[in-house]
C-alpha cells in the first residue's frame, strides 16, 4: 500500500520534499489518476487527470489536474509545462506551475 496523501501527490513539498517517496507511490499514482479520470463527475467537468514526474529538487512524483478532456495526456502535460494552460484545483495544493 502506497504512504502518500492527496497533499502529497499533490504538492511539489509533498512525500517529505521528495525523500519519502517510494515505488509503491508510483503506482498509487498511476491508478488513483486512472480513476479520476474514470470519474464521471471529473468528465462532466472536462478535467484530466496526468501524471508528471517533476524533475530535480522536491516531490517527483505529483498529480495535476487540467482542463482538456479531449486531448491526449502527453498533450496536455506538455501545455501545462509551457504554461499554456492552468491547473485545476479539486483540493487546495501547492502546485503552482512546473518550474516552481
Amino acid at each position: 500500500m502506497a504512504t502518500g496523501t492527496w497533499e502529497d501527490f499533490t504538492d511539489k513539498y509533498g512525500f517529505s520534499d521528495g525523500e519519502g517517496v517510494e515505488q509503491r507511490d508510483f503506482e498509487a499514482r498511476a491508478r488513483l489518476v486512472e480513476m479520476l479520470n474514470d470519474h464521471e463527475a471529473m468528465k462532466a467537468a472536462g478535467l484530466r487527470a496526468l501524471e508528471y514526474d517533476r524533475p530535480g529538487l522536491h516531490n517527483p512524483c505529483l498529480v495535476v489536474v487540467v482542463k482538456g478532456q479531449a486531448k491526449a495526456a502527453k498533450e496536455l502535460l506538455k501545455l501545462w509545462l509551457a504554461r499554456s494552460m492552468k491547473r485545476r484545483c479539486l483540493m487546495k495544493s501547492n502546485v503552482r506551475s512546473p518550474v516552481s
